[in-house]
Parts: structure tokens; C-alpha cells; sequence
């Protein structure tokens, strides 16, 4: 299986909210209680804007969106010379059915490319417990574990992990 990997518009858009929800609702259930899974679903924003700034990608196979993953410029730093530029990674899911195939991997390596295109030195997310696995061996590391205060009362415990990115050489 080979999907396609491309830049997500906003006519994609109800198809990634369909996509999210079905992934934690399937993938997580052994990390989280339902009721916790359901209320943090609310905490997935932000899709539109990375998406108008041409920062997400879907990955689509057989003329379905079956992975999605984007980042956005960390900001919050103005740009200077010696500072390493960095990247959140942020709203990878994957379709149930294609789940341990190679799509996240696949969108992660495009997204990775991309941040090195443009400057981008360093990467950081918030996990989920279950994609932590995942993000721990594309080489991201633990740097802080959190709970997450949800808005039915409960706390949803997330990760906060770190890589840096290089050019591979030739």
C-alpha cells in the first residue's frame, strides 16, 4: 500500500473531522475511558487555520482520506540566527483500518521534510498515550507528562515530546 500524501484543502475538512473522531474513538479506548476520549475529541482545534496555511496534509488511498498530519510555525520566537526555528507537529490521526501500516510514518517523514525546507530545526507535540509509542520511535522524546483538565470534569493525561531535525546526508 503506497497512499498518496497531499496538502489538505478546505473541502477535505469534513472528512478529517470524520476521520479524527472514528481514530480515537477506535484507537485509544485502551488508554483512555470512553467518556474521556469522547470530551477530548473537543480539544482537536485549529485544523481549518493549518490547513489555510497550507501545513496539513492527508494521506488518501483508493480515493479515501485515511491519515491526516500537519504542523504549524512556532511564533512565539522572532526569527533570529542563532535560535533554532521549531515546528508543533499537530493533528496526526489514522484511519482505523490502515492503523500500524506506514501512513502515519509516511505523513510524519513528509511533514519533517517540509519544516527542513523551510528552516524548521527542531519539532515538538503533545501525545496522546496512544500515539506515544509511535512518536517515541520516529525519535521524538518525552520531555513532560501532563493531565489535561476536560470540560466534563475529567483529566486526559498527554506527553509533550521534542525531536530535532537534520538534512539527511547524500
Amino acid at each position: 500500500m503506497n497512499p498518496s500524501i497531499y496538502e489538505a484543502s478546505l473541502e477535505n475538512f469534513a472528512h478529517i473531522q470524520a476521520l479524527i473522531s472514528k481514530s480515537a474513538r477506535i484507537l485509544q479506548p485502551q488508554y483512555y475511558k470512553k467518556s474521556e476520549i469522547e470530551t477530548a475529541l473537543e480539544l482537536v482545534s485549529g485544523i481549518e487555520e493549518l490547513i489555510a496555511a497550507g501545513s496539513f496534509l492527508v494521506a488518501e488511498y483508493e480515493k479515501k482520506i485515511i491519515g491526516c498530519g500537519g504542523w504549524a510555525i512556532d511564533v512565539s520566537e522572532p526569527f533570529m540566527p542563532q535560535r533554532v526555528q521549531k515546528a508543533e507537529i499537530r493533528g496526526f490521526f489514522v484511519h482505523p483500518d490502515f492503523a500500524r501500516r506506514g501512513v502515519a510514518t509516511h505523513l510524519l517523514t513528509t511533514c519533517e521534510s517540509e519544516c527542513l525546507r523551510r528552516g524548521i530545526q527542531a519539532l515538538y507535540l503533545t501525545a496522546t498515550l496512544s500515539g506515544e509509542p509511535f512518536y517515541k520511535k520516529c525519535g521524538f522524546s518525552e520531555f513532560e507528562r501532563f493531565k489535561q483538565n476536560l470540560s466534563n470534569g475529567e483529566a486526559f493525561e498527554l506527553v509533550k515530546m521534542a525531536k530535532e531535525i537534520q538534512r539527511r546526508k547524500a
